[in-house]
Order: C-alpha cells, then sequence, then structure tokens
C-alpha cells in the first residue's frame, strides 16, 4: 500500500517531529483514529458520544478535561475525544484524537464504528509503554498488533503488511538487539493505509467537534 498526493511512500523517519513528544508532550499519551468517508458528527453519533463543544482546538483545555476524566466518577470508563475532517485517499477522513485515551483500540467501541468502511487507530501510553495498532475493514479486524512487539501480529490478515512495516521500518524479529522505531512507525503505517499525513501545522489549525464517549 502507499500514500496518495504523489508523495514517497510513509516511512518512520517521517515522523521524526514526535519523537520528543514522547517525553512528555502530545504524543506521549495519546490514541488516534482514522474512518474513511463518516463525518466527525457521524463518527461521534456512532460512538455515542455525548456532545459538548462545536469547535475546540487542540490547546489546554482539551488536554485538561481528557485528564479529568480519569477522576472520580468515570475512572476512565468515559473519556474525552475530539474529531475533524482531513484529506486523505478516496476523499475526506475523520480524524479522531484522544489525550490519555484508548477508545480508538477499544475493539467494543470501534468495530461498530468501521460498519461500512475503513477505520485505522494507534495508541501509545508513556506512562506504562503499552501501545496498539489496529486496522478494521467494515468489522473485521485485518491487523493487530502492538508496536513495540511487532513480530506478533493478529487479525484476519496479520501479515498482508509485512513488505510495508518492513519498508517503514518495523523491526519484525523477536529475537533483536535494537527496539527499532515504535509510535512513528505507527503514525507511517496508519498514513499508508489512509493517505493522511498527520502534521504539526494540521493539528495546530484543525478544530474538532468533541464530546465524552464510554468504554464499553
Amino acid at each position: 500500500m502507499s500514500s496518495n498526493f504523489g508523495r514517497p511512500a510513509a516511512v518512520a523517519a517521517d515522523y521524526a517531529w514526535i519523537g520528543a513528544d514522547e517525553d512528555g508532550g502530545l504524543f506521549s499519551a495519546y490514541c488516534l483514529t482514522l474512518v474513511r468517508g463518516v463525518t466527525p458528527r457521524e463518527f461521534m453519533d456512532r460512538l455515542g458520544a455525548q456532545i459538548m463543544f462545536d469547535a475546540l482546538e487542540l490547546a489546554e483545555e482539551f488536554t485538561d478535561l481528557s485528564f479529568q476524566y480519569w477522576d472520580a466518577p468515570h475512572y476512565g470508563d468515559v473519556q474525552f475525544i475530539g474529531a475533524t475532517t482531513v484529506t486523505g485517499d478516496g476523499g475526506d477522513w475523520t480524524l479522531a484524537l484522544e489525550v490519555n485515551g484508548h477508545l480508538g483500540v477499544t475493539p467494543a467501541v470501534v468495530i461498530p464504528v468501521s460498519a461500512g468502511t475503513r477505520l485505522v487507530s494507534h495508541r501509545y501510553n508513556g506512562g506504562n509503554a503499552f501501545g496498539g495498532f489496529y486496522w478494521i475493514e467494515d468489522g473485521d479486524i485485518r491487523l493487530e498488533f502492538e508496536p513495540l512487539f511487532a513480530y506478533h501480529r493478529e487479525g484476519s490478515t496479520p501479515d498482508a503488511l509485512l513488505e510495508d512495516m518492513k519498508q517503514i521500518g518495523f523491526d519484525l524479529e523477536e529475537d533483536r538487539e535494537d527496539i527499532g522505531p515504535t509510535t512513528t512507525a505507527a503514525f507511517a503505517l496508519a498514513e499508508r493505509l489512509t493517505g493522511v499525513r498527520v502534521t504539526p501545522a494540521m493539528l495546530d489549525d484543525a478544530v474538532f467537534l468533541c464530546g465524552t464517549a464510554a468504554d464499553g
């Protein structure tokens, strides 16, 4: 698979800008979901979300609200999530972002959201070093893996993207000396599946339809 718009296919190095964020910035604890041909409003409806803001920037209020839902009375069972429109392969996609969230990698949540379309999501949490990656087609989990352990893959077609993963820079050997790229590689693989290149400018300029949704 490859991205569109005449760009070379994405590799982990294209997302080197994320590296500093892994040490305490936005991408030290995030979940990012991309859904083809579904508007942000439709996406939130599929989540069963309660809308709180029609247009919120990715700034302090977004982050503060995200962490509040880990306190009483929710303790993380309800998450704050924002959705915006971006351009990718085949037209418009919804990009949904959670700070310190996990809705996008919770199968009970995103399998229904993927009905009739493609959904790609990935997560990393530096607090516990946990990550995840999902490629879902109309309810079918085609690929699921932990970027830190990319040699172990599940799903209905776990090896369908092996060549792409090698080109991106994933280390697919179980017996290895170096881990290789993980979060940056997940962003690159998501781009190859969606055509959406996430950039700092995209995030800075975006306004999000925001609300809360239960994780199951």
